[in-house]
């Protein structure tokens, strides 16, 4: 009962989280193969599409657990206009199989598409593991809006041997919103 309890304070959480720009205004454009070979090296290609003024911005790149075991984040490269601009407030950590990534902006903030970043990944076993985008935006306001996670599943290797539990994982949500397919944090905590 208590697990119960502890799952509904957290829905509601997240199901209340208040939210002031509008998500059509703002998304994220990725650029990534949909299969690679294991060894292979290839890049993840991250854009920022806005209508609205940017002046923060939160983005994290990662995998479930496991995932370390198949890719390797080995590189980035950065969008060196920005992080110029955000001097002492752009802060980037790469590790193994994450990326954070955050900046905020007071002299000016961004209203168009722009590149992000680019991540240099590796692949390292053959299977199926999906990659998470958290990101959260900040108007020149301060006011807040996180989008929703998108999911994309990399295929490493020959997808013969990919065993079903691989590949139904691997077919799960892209990022759609409202498609049946679609999962929440809950279902990627439970993963």
């Amino acid at each position: 009962m208590r697990k119960i309890s502890c799952l509904l304070i957290l829905l509601t959480i997240l199901l209340f989280t208040d939210t002031t720009l509008a998500l059509e205004n703002v998304s994220l454009e990725i650029e990534m193969p949909k299969k690679v070979q294991i060894g292979e090296d290839f890049t993840i290609d991250i854009y920022v599409k806005s209508n609205e003024n940017i002046s923060g911005f939160e983005c994290r790149i990662d995998t479930p657990v496991y995932g370390r075991e198949y890719i390797k984040f080995i590189g980035v490269s950065e969008n060196e206009e920005i992080k110029k601009k955000a001097g002492d407030f752009y802060k980037l950590e790469l590790k193994n199989s994450s990326l954070s990534l955050s900046f905020a902006l007071f002299d000016k903030p961004l209203n168009s598409t722009f590149r992000l970043v680019t991540v240099k990944v590796k692949g390292l076993k053959e299977g199926v593991v999906p990659i998470r985008f958290h990101v959260v935006v900040s108007d020149e306001n301060g006011n807040t809006v996180k989008l929703s996670p998108i999911i994309y599943n990399l295929e490493i290797g020959d997808g013969n041997k990919i065993s079903s539990k691989e590949w139904e994982i691997g077919e799960s949500n892209r990022g759609k919103t409202g498609d049946k397919k679609d999962r929440g944090i809950l279902t990627w905590i439970i993963e």
